[in-house]
């Protein structure tokens, strides 16, 4: 049913959940595209050289670890195109499914966002509230 999905991934709990969902969902199809979308915080410009490219490199290990704990979860078998951005996260999201064209976008109910208590996520409401494509909210 919908073969060319996105994940958002920042590797808390119901993100974890949502990557599992989104293994599930790409195994059962037969030709499947998986987007695999981490964003990390970007560097604040008021920052100089040579900090500001230290913190790129952080973010970015950070990130690629991040995009690697989400593969293993996904799991073998399947074709992952992987995206590590900087910036916006909600932005960033609805960038790539907007460009990759996606049927589907699977991300947790809540991040590592300062408001975790709230019963939906600020970024998962602006993502449904902006997306094109229907999106799948996973606790």
């Amino acid at each position: 049913m919908f073969t060319n999905i996105l994940l958002s991934y920042d590797g808390s709990e119901h993100a974890r959940s949502a990557a599992r969902i989104a293994g599930q969902l790409v195994h059962e199809q037969e030709k499947p595209y998986l987007w695999l979308v981490v964003v990390v915080e970007d560097v604040p410009d008021m920052i100089q050289e040579p900090y500001s490219s230290q913190m790129i490199s952080e973010r970015t290990v950070v990130g690629q670890a991040l995009i690697e704990d989400a593969a293993r979860i996904i799991g073998e078998g399947v074709e992952i195109h992987r995206q590590l951005l900087f910036g916006d996260p909600v932005e960033g999201i609805i960038n790539v499914a907007n460009t990759r064209e996606c049927d589907l976008i699977v991300m947790g109910t809540r991040g590592l966002g300062p408001l975790r208590g709230l019963l939906l996520g600020s970024k998962a409401q602006r993502v449904i509230s902006t997306a094109h494509c229907p999106v799948l909210v996973v606790k």
